[in-house]
């Protein structure tokens, strides 16, 4: 079963924390984030390429290694997919 296309929410999210990576001096690399925050790296580059919704734990361990504002990486993103009804 293919997966479902990538929101909106994720992709955007993904494109601010792999910008914010990128951005240190000198550039860290997936590890190296991953080392910092206590996130496997191969997750950071799935959640960087917009194929899953992070736990707001993970996005705030993220934010806390890179030194950046939770609130200013979470601000203006688009609104994240609906979830499932629990009553269906």
């Amino acid at each position: 079963m293919p997966s479902p296309p990538a929101s909106d929410f994720a992709v955007a999210l993904g494109e601010r924390l792999r910008a914010a990576r990128q951005a240190r001096t000198p550039k860290w690399s997936l590890e190296r984030l991953g080392r910092r925050a206590r996130v496997h790296w191969t997750y950071i580059g799935q959640i960087e390429r917009g194929e899953v919704h992070p736990s707001v734990l993970v996005v705030a361990r993220l934010a806390d290694a890179l030194q950046i504002d939770l609130g200013e990486l979470m601000a203006g993103l688009p609104a994240p997919p609906p979830g499932k009804d629990p009553d269906e």
